[in-house]
């Protein structure tokens, strides 16, 4: 797979935390200085960011 995942979510840095993903490193933008994480991309990590979007999309249905 390969790849990197550039974090700026704080609810989804806290999020990947809980469920084990380990960053490789945090930053600041350097254009923005928004804080981000950086993640490398593996199957778990998809299948989390997947299950994170659907969660997302039940609550925001939820609210309407």
């Amino acid at each position: 797979m390969g790849g990197y995942f550039f974090c700026y979510s704080t609810t989804l840095y806290h999020f990947l935390k809980a469920n084990q993903q380990r960053y490789i490193v945090a930053g600041l933008h350097e254009r923005t200085h928004n804080k981000f994480w950086l993640f490398e991309k593996t199957p778990e990590l998809n299948r989390l960011l997947d299950e994170y979007d659907e969660r997302k999309e039940s609550a925001h249905a939820r609210r309407l």
